[in-house]
């Protein structure tokens, strides 16, 4: 059922305790306990937030790395947050962003352009079509 790039998961284990294997790869997702789960691990919106956080301070590094600016440790917060717009409520994502190291106004200022074209921030910023399909369960 997993495709080439895909995530195929089973739920069931345990009410909310999800099991998600990507290719070599198995990583689990839970919800809060205030939402029914057991919060033994992060949540989807966790691994979404992950997902863009590390995304954007990987480009950042490639980026640096390739101009020889050493800028140490990079942090990013990725965080949700609700915000009332002309449209109704709607979701922000929110990206801060550390260096461990001084830089200049204008390193700072190209790395953070850099870092919105990772691939999930431009994934995320994009019109994705989704579409979902039944299959008959099999083992």
């Amino acid at each position: 059922m997993a495709s080439k790039n895909g995530v195929t998961v089973t739920n069931g284990l345990d009410n909310y305790y999800t099991e998600a294997i990507s290719g070599e790869h198995t990583f689990y997702i839970d919800e809060p306990e205030k939402v029914g789960g057991k919060d033994k691990v992060p949540a989807p919106t966790d691994y979404v937030l992950g997902a863009l956080a590390s995304c954007t301070a990987i480009t950042i590094r490639m980026y640096a790395e390739r101009k020889g600016w050493e800028v140490g440790i990079i942090r990013v917060n990725a965080a949700l947050a609700p915000v009332m717009t002309a449209d109704g409520l709607r979701q922000r994502m929110k990206k801060e962003v550390a260096f461990e190291k001084d830089l200049t106004e204008e390193q700072v200022a190209r790395l953070l352009e850099i870092g919105e074209k990772c691939p999930v921030s431009k994934m995320l910023k994009a019109e994705v079509e989704m579409l979902m399909e039944y299959r008959e369960y099999r083992e």
